[in-house]
């Protein structure tokens, strides 16, 4: 399986991450990854960039200067951490997960970064688009999914500072005050979107057990045959 959660923060989409990584693994006999180590690719939104395996003892300090950066190498560092997954090992990957990738890069750059705006060098609206093209490409059996909640429900989460990871929250530009126009250009970049196979979870009254099961009937369509193949033969073994 080949997907992407992307969506505003307080969504919940590491949190069913993981639940979903947890799901698939047990049914492709995979092995989980407990965090910090997910399964999911989760470092693309500044200035969470660096992958927790194997940098355990510089990614803190790496990531507060990678704050202090100007908009130029900020820019610079996206394109290779976004694009560095268009290679044939991922391509090859059974699966794939990642959280956000270049979609928040899009969203986020010109609100906060001071980059990839409309007329800007390396506008992000166009390299996403760019970006969708390879992944059809390359990746056609690719998911996107949409996490959303209300503007109350991501403030109401942001004021009460509930986030099961809230060492992945305590540095984002993120601002509550921006809910509205924040969750209207994750909108626009999933109605954007190149990549046919996608659908949007609404998490605003969901619990996450509701939201893993929401998600497993909305992924049923787009399950391929090579992983109802997986699936089919880890069901025989276990039988075995």
């Amino acid at each position: 399986m080949r997907l992407i959660l992307t969506g505003i923060e307080y969504a919940g989409k590491r949190t069913l991450g993981i639940e979903i990584s947890r799901w698939w693994a047990k049914q492709t006999g995979e092995k989980f990854l407990e965090p910090p180590h997910l399964a999911f690719h989760d470092h693309f939104t500044l200035p969470h960039v660096v992958h927790a395996m194997g940098h355990e003892d510089h990614k803190a300090q790496t990531e507060k200067d990678l704050l202090n950066a100007n908009p130029g190498l900020q820019q610079l560092l996206q394109l290779y951490n976004i694009g560095n997954k268009f290679g044939q090992g991922y391509y090859d990957m059974p699966d794939l997960f990642l959280i956000d990738w270049y979609y928040s890069d899009a969203v986020y750059a010109s609100l906060y970064y001071g980059y990839g705006g409309p007329g800007q060098y390396a506008e992000r609206q166009r390299i996403a688009r760019s970006f969708d093209a390879q992944v059809n490409l390359h990746m056609p059996d690719m998911v996107l999914v949409l996490m959303k909640a209300s503007p109350e429900t991501i403030r109401r989460r942001v004021e009460e500072g509930k986030s099961p990871f809230p060492a992945r929250h305590a540095d984002t530009l993120f601002q509550a005050k921006d809910a509205e126009v924040v969750l209207e250009r994750f909108e626009e970049q999933y109605e954007s979107s190149l990549i046919p196979r996608k659908f949007v979870l609404d998490t605003t009254t969901a619990s996450v057990q509701e939201s893993l099961a929401e998600f497993k009937q909305q992924i049923k369509p787009f399950i391929t045959s090579q992983d109802r193949l997986r699936l089919l033969t880890r069901e025989i073994l276990e039988r075995w």
